[in-house]
């Protein structure tokens, strides 16, 4: 499975990176990948006619080489919630990035005039940090692996504008679930089509079993070093609905953990820029994306069944694309 983001036409996708270590064409043949936070998510590129085609991809890997085959079949939920922050919580969602074309900021959602139209997203007055289970599952038996995105939903949901997704041999029945992350019966119609423009997974819930036989579940949110590795200083906390107190986000199976958002507060209102052949200078990454300070969760090792294996929940970038071609990944090797 070509796991660099490219298959089915897709082109440059919606991506935030480190701009400290963005990732690129150094000269003389040379180039050096993004280094820890080149993510699939950026509030400047993910909506519009002019995106289309260019939104993230998401992909699971359940052993699908010969090198790393599992023997397990994995059953995997999403925990999915809004992907940025706008700076203020104050339950008006604010999409920031219209301000690139000389606009004001778009109010997308005012939560506080409809509580119950978004009552699994804005719950106890707080705007990000609440997420949802998908009610579907994602199954894969050992050997199978997917790539899974939307030409214009930022988040693949069923009955999207058009799916697209790719799978790896043996044939993976993709109809069970309809091409997305389903969370039918529980998102209200406003807070789902909010989240197909704003919205991501910030964990899987993974479900292991040999045969018939259950091996354990395992929760994962992907590593994010410079959130705690004192490598760059964008990432800013979330401020709770009062504004004095760091908002802590709720992943109901473990429970709280801090939420930050990465933006420049000097220049709030300045878009991502990047160009690969400068070898990093000059680029700029204000993506407003929200991240859980979960920094323990991005691996485990399956134990309990006849082979250990790891699970890994991750970022995965081209060689050639760098941060541009990124993807979230889960995967069994």
């Amino acid at each position: 499975m070509d796991q660099q983001n490219e298959e089915a036409g897709s082109q440059y996708q919606t991506n935030s990176f480190n701009d400290n270590g963005s990732g690129g064409f150094i000269g003389g043949g040379l180039s050096n990948l993004a280094i820890n936070y080149y993510s699939p998510w950026d509030i400047w590129w993910n909506r519009g006619p002019e995106y289309y085609d260019m939104q993230p991809s998401y992909v699971i890997s359940n052993g699908i080489d010969e090198e790393s085959s599992s023997p397990y079949t994995i059953r995997v939920h999403a925990w999915i919630g809004l992907a940025y922050f706008d700076g203020d919580n104050d339950g008006l969602f604010y999409d920031i990035s219209p301000t690139r074309f000389g606009n004001p900021p778009l109010l997308v959602a005012d939560m506080t005039a409809n509580p119950f139209a978004y009552q699994n997203l804005y719950v106890n007055n707080e705007e990000v940090g609440n997420l949802v289970r998908t009610t579907t599952s994602l199954d894969f038996l050992p050997q199978e692996g997917a790539r899974i995105e939307d030409l214009r939903d930022h988040l693949p949901m069923p009955n999207g504008t058009a799916p697209r997704y790719a799978s790896t041999p043996p044939p993976y029945n993709w109809a069970a679930w309809a091409g997305g992350f389903d969370c039918t019966g529980t998102l209200t119609p406003q807070e789902e089509l909010l989240l197909r423009d704003y919205g991501k997974v910030f964990f899987y819930e993974v479900d292991v079993f040999e045969g018939a036989a259950f091996v354990g579940t395992y929760y994962l949110h992907p590593d994010i070093q410079t959130l705690y590795d004192g490598s760059v200083s964008k990432w800013e906390k979330v401020p709770d609905a009062s504004g004095t107190t760091h908002l802590q986000g709720n992943f109901p199976p473990i429970g709280n953990f801090p939420l930050y958002y990465y933006t420049d507060t000097a220049n709030p209102t300045t878009a991502t820029k990047y160009d690969p052949n400068n070898g990093g200078s000059g680029d700029f990454c204000n993506s407003y994306e929200v991240v859980f300070d979960a920094r323990n969760l991005y691996k485990h090792t399956i134990t309990g069944g006849s082979v250990p294996k790891t699970i890994t929940m991750d970022f995965l970038q081209s060689n050639t694309t760098f941060w541009w071609h990124s993807a979230l990944t889960l995967t069994v090797q």
